[in-house]
């Protein structure tokens, strides 16, 4: 039986183990330890630091496996480009995951490629610091280059809030480097991509919710993302870009997007699929599970053939965290029975004594909902009846 080697055990991991196990495959779910669900649900486990490539290629190699995966998270991100590289396998290069897992050679890529891009300084001193404020208009967003969910960003307004956002951005990176770009104010949207033999096998936008706090981060998705599909050409030709900035074969990509003017900027790209359950939009929309396309793709299966749903037949879709509405412990949680609607998913990944706290960034989740529906107007409709229903009792 051949082998997969899953790097991550977390509830975001699951699905991708399950459908790996459901493929055929014998799961090595590879982390560090911990109270982890995905260690249950895979049919190995190997205890390593999956944010240490070396560690990760011996137990790779002692295991034999016939590929690697993960999604949703940078934190196995490099492991996987270092022991695709090494050992022959599908998968993001570790020259490519070394330019997405860092946001100022990510920007240089970008460059070199003609991608369009906000403008931005690399910073590693005050001095930096005071030679971008002299360069850019504000307002400015501030960078840890390693981070991902919003931690270490911050959008400044003015030069004082730069200055007072540079100690907690630093504090927030293992690096002694960060970034401070333009704050473009356009309309931001994501992209899913599967990239096959170096071409687009599929590409799907998709609505984002944003919150609204500083640092701001993703609520949530929906698809199709209406305002966008005018400039799906120009969208295309700025992946391709992306796609030849980073030496991309096979695997696949998250976009953050932005429509600016009639034009399509590129505020990030990785070499992963994206979070905030974007593999469950993907896989709604296009009628297939996507956690099993990504272990094909990583096994050297072909996996174009199952994007060409026509667009008329795609299903539209919502996803949604939850969020506590107060800091303490959980006393009940109550989801409530929602009616006249299509309920994909609704579940909690927290009980009752669990403490929970304000959201700050997409780890302070509580729960999902992911519905579909005939159209975006229905699904937003039907939504609005299970977030009424949801009771989260806490107490301070």
């Amino acid at each position: 039986m051949k082998k997969i080697m899953i790097l991550g055990a977390s509830y975001s991991l699951v699905p991708l183990i399950r459908a790996a196990k459901r493929l055929g495959y014998y799961t090595i779910v590879t982390s560090i330890p911990g109270d982890y669900p995905g260690f249950s649900v895979a049919d190995e486990t190997c205890l390593c630091d999956i944010t240490k490539p070396e560690d990760v290629l011996e137990a790779a190699r002692a295991r034999g496996i016939s590929g690697i995966a993960t999604c949703c998270m940078d934190v196995g991100l490099r492991s996987q480009g270092y022991v695709a590289s090494a050992l022959g396998l599908p998968g993001p290069s570790w020259e490519t995951v070394q330019v997405c897992t860092d946001k100022a050679k990510m920007k240089q890529a970008f460059q070199r490629e003609g991608v369009n891009t906000a403008a931005y300084f690399r910073i590693t001193c005050q001095e930096d610091l005071e030679d971008a404020c002299g360069r850019l208009r504000f307002p400015v967003i501030i960078k840890a280059v390693d981070q991902m969910g919003g931690r270490g960003i911050f959008r400044c307004d003015t030069r004082e809030e730069l200055f007072s956002s540079y100690p907690k951005t630093m504090a927030a990176t293992r690096e002694d480097y960060c970034i401070v770009e333009e704050f473009l104010q356009g309309m931001m949207f994501g992209t899913e991509v599967m990239v096959e033999d170096g071409q687009i096998a599929y590409f799907l936008p998709s609505g984002d919710e944003l919150n609204s706090r500083n640092p701001f981060f993703l609520m949530g998705h929906h698809t199709p993302c209406e305002e966008v599909q005018p400039f799906e050409r120009k969208i295309r030709e700025q992946i391709e870009r992306v796609i030849r900035a980073y030496g991309v074969k096979n695997s696949p990509m998250n976009f953050d997007l932005m429509l600016l003017d009639g034009e399509i900027y590129v505020i990030e790209a990785t070499a992963r699929a994206g979070a905030t359950c974007l593999p469950e939009l993907v896989g709604i929309h296009f009628g297939v599970n996507y956690y099993e396309m990504l272990i094909r793709l990583c096994a050297g299966e072909k996996v174009s053939p199952y994007f060409q749903r026509p667009k008329a037949e795609r299903v539209p879709c919502i996803v949604k965290l939850l969020e506590a509405k107060q800091a303490g412990v959980v006393e009940a949680v109550i989801p409530g029975t929602p009616v006249g609607g299509d309920l994909v998913d609704l579940s909690f990944n927290i009980g009752e004594g669990d403490t929970v706290r304000l959201m700050e960034n997409g780890r302070d989740r509580i729960g999902q909902v992911i519905v579909k529906g005939s159209s975006l107007k229905e699904c937003r409709a039907f939504l609005e009846t299970v977030l009424e229903r949801i009771q989260v009792k806490v107490k301070e």
